[in-house]
C-alpha cells in the first residue's frame, strides 16, 4: 500500500521528534509533491529531528538569509542566462513560481559565501528541484547549500575519472551490443557520462523524474553510491531505442532524457548493483 501525503504529514507534524527511520522508509519509495519539501529538509539534515528548538532555529535561519546580499553583479549575467534557459525548458512545472529570480538570488549568495567555488551552469539544474519543492526562498538556499556540501564530500572521496573508467567498463560488460553501437556511431562517451555521474542527472532528467530519483538518494543508506547503477539502468531501459539511433539522435536522447518509470529504473539499479556485488564476491580478482 502506497504511503500517502497524509501519512507523511502525520509523521512530520510530530510534536517533539521526527522518527527518521520511518521517514526514510516512507521516502525511498517516493514522496508526494505537497510534502516533499518538508521531508527533504530532514532527510538532508537541514533541519534536525529533535524539534525542541525548531522555531528559534528557523527564525535565525530566516533572519540570517534576509541579511545576505542577494545580487553578485559579476555573476548575474551568466546565472540569469542559464536560469532563463532552464525556465523555458521546465515552464510547465513552475507556473506559479518566480523561478528565475529565486535561482539568481540563491546561487549568487551561495557563490558569494563560498569564494573557492567557481560558478557552474549545472548549479541551476541542481537548484531547480528545490525551487519546485519549496515555497520559501530561504528553504531553497539552505537545502541547495546542503546538497552542494554532500556532493563535494562525495566527489572528494570518489574520483570522477575513476568513476568514469569504471562506468564505461561496466557499460561494455553489461550492454556489449549497445556499447559497440556507440563506438560504431563514434559517440563521444565523455560528453554525456561526465555530466550524468557528476550532477545526479540534474541536467538530463525531466524534473518530475529527477525529484522522484532524489527521494530515494536522500533516503537510503547507499545514498549517491546508487547513482552509478541508476545510470546503467537508464541505458538498459533505453537500449532498444538507442540501438536504432544514429550518433546525433543518441546524443540528443542522452543529453535530454525522455520521461521514464523511475520506480522501474531504481529497482533495476538495485538489481544491477546486487549482480555486480555477487560477481565480485565470487571472483574478487
Amino acid at each position: 500500500m502506497a504511503t500517502t501525503a497524509e501519512d507523511f504529514r502525520e509523521l512530520l507534524n510530530a510534536e517533539t521528534h521526527i522518527d527518521m527511520e520511518k521517514l526514510r522508509q516512507f521516502s525511498k519509495h517516493g514522496i508526494p509533491d505537497e510534502v516533499r519539501g518538508d521531508a527533504w529538509k530532514y532527510l538532508l539534515g537541514v533541519e534536525q529531528p529533535n524539534k525542541s528548538n525548531e522555531l528559534s532555529v528557523l527564525k535565525t535561519k530566516y533572519e540570517t538569509y534576509k541579511q545576505y546580499d542577494k545580487i553578485n553583479n559579476e555573476l548575474l549575467k551568466p546565472i540569469r542566462g542559464e536560469a532563463s534557459r532552464y525556465n523555458r525548458s521546465k515552464e510547465k512545472f513552475f507556473k506559479s513560481k518566480n523561478l528565475s529570480s529565486t535561482l539568481e538570488n540563491v546561487i549568487s549568495i551561495y557563490i558569494d559565501h563560498n569564494r573557492t567555488v567557481d560558478y557552474n551552469p549545472a548549479f541551476i539544474h541542481l537548484c531547480g528541484p528545490f525551487v519546485y519543492s519549496y515555497d520559501d526562498e530561504y528553504d531553497v538556499y539552505y537545502s541547495f547549500e546542503r546538497l552542494m556540501i554532500l556532493l563535494d564530500e562525495y566527489n572528494t572521496f570518489h574520483d570522477i575519472n575513476e568513476r568514469l573508467a569504471r562506468f564505461l567498463m561496466r557499460f561494455r560488460m553489461i550492454l556489449p551490443d549497445l556499447y559497440n553501437h556507440f563506438e560504431e556511431e563514434e559517440v563521444d562517451f565523455k560528453e554525456w557520462t561526465s555530466s550524468w555521474l557528476k550532477y545526479l542527472l540534474a541536467k538530463e532528467l525531466p524534473l518530475d523524474c529527477l525529484v522522484r530519483l532524489w527521494d530515494t538518494y536522500f533516503s537510503i543508506e547507499e545514498g549517491f553510491d546508487l547513482h552509478f547503477y541508476v545510470c546503467l539502468a537508464i541505458l538498459k531501459y533505453f537500449k532498444e531505442a538507442l540501438e536504432e539511433c544514429e550518433c546525433s539522435e543518441i546524443r540528443a536522447l542522452l543529453l535530454r532524457l525522455p520521461s521514464m518509470d523511475m520506480d522501474k529504473i531504481i529497482s533495476q539499479a538495485f538489481t544491477i548493483k546486487n549482480e555486480i556485488m555477487a560477481e565480485q564476491f565470487l571472483d574478487p580478482y
